[in-house]
């Protein structure tokens, strides 16, 4: 009774938040599961598996901090795997994510497909940064890609698809490949259709803090490649309240230096000094040597900004 009782209480706080905002069964469930299975979990009749949970709770812009689904060891252990190889994409540890695909492809030999959206997105992030192979990581990250949203055609967004935090990250790995390409401004595409799911779609959580900002940066990146100062400095902003009000510290100096550039590219050389400055004080104080030495030869260089 206590095992009913609680898919029956996911189930129904599922699909009172569905109701809530709007959506379909199809909409929510498309590539995750059917629209049968979903109305079968929202009516406590059938027992979703962990990730299958987690995945219907993301596509609603919200997190399953409130349930825990009753399921085997076998596939809690799995679960946990995937989490910690997602934790190991996310640190860009290229030797962890290797010996943590071992461990999941273990672990994952009778799972079904969705199991298997982080190991071809993990195969990708190790083509792209260790063996250097933008091709075979396309190819990695259309197959990922392609298990949840099969009409992606790795270009055009779907705007009218409702997106979970692993879709999130793969698609904006496939438009760090398209910038890598020079093909920034389909790389702008990209993240400019996640941006707006991230504000429109997706309530404040703990992923939406750690990506949100990551995907404000990269376009802030791509708009400075593409000499679009204006909305450098428009995305850049965003981008610094943003980690000012969630305290995401990983990408508020780097947003900084990004608005100090433009600034000196438009020639408001005394605001961005200001900036600038402001970003290599906040980088030493974390101890970025690296970053620190990379910005400083570049303001020096390019913009004859000393500190």
């Amino acid at each position: 009774m206590k095992y009913n009782m609680a898919v029956y209480v996911v189930g129904d706080f599922l699909r009172e938040t569905r109701l809530r905002k709007g959506y379909t069964q199809e909409e929510v469930s498309y590539g995750i599961c059917t629209p049968a299975s979903l109305s079968r979990i929202e009516n406590g009749a059938q027992k979703p598996g962990r990730l299958i949970l987690e995945k219907l709770f993301e596509r609603l812009g919200t997190e399953n901090n409130l349930f825990n689904s009753f399921v085997s060891r076998e596939d809690m252990e799995l679960y946990s795997a995937i989490q910690e190889l997602i934790r190991n994409i996310t640190d860009d540890d290229v030797a962890k994510i290797e010996a943590q695909i071992e461990v999941v492809e273990r672990l994952a030999v009778n799972s079904s497909e969705l199991e298997h959206q982080c190991l071809y997105f993990a195969k990708g992030e190790l083509a792209r940064q260790k063996e250097k192979d933008n091709e075979k990581a396309m190819e990695m990250y259309m197959k990922a890609i392609h298990i949840t949203l099969p009409d992606f055609d790795g270009k055009n967004p779907l705007r009218n698809n409702l997106l979970t935090f692993d879709e999130i990250m793969i698609i904006n790995a496939i438009a760090i490949l398209y910038a890598n390409d020079d093909d920034i401004m389909t790389a702008i595409k990209l993240d400019t259709w996640l941006k707006e799911y991230m504000e429109n779609k997706v309530v404040d959580g703990k992923m939406k803090t750690a990506k949100y900002p990551m995907i404000l940066y990269n376009l802030s990146c791509w708009f400075f490649d593409a000499k679009c100062y204006k909305e450098v400095l428009t995305i850049s902003d965003q981008g610094i309240d943003f980690c000012i009000k969630y305290g995401n510290l990983a990408f508020f100096p780097i947003l900084i230096v990004n608005k100090g550039g433009a600034l000196a590219e438009l020639k408001e050389t005394n605001n961005a000094k200001i900036y600038l400055h402001q970003a290599v004080t906040i980088l030493e104080a974390m101890k970025q040597v690296e970053v620190v030495e990379r910005v400083t030869d570049w303001c020096k260089l390019y913009y004859q900004i000393e500190f």
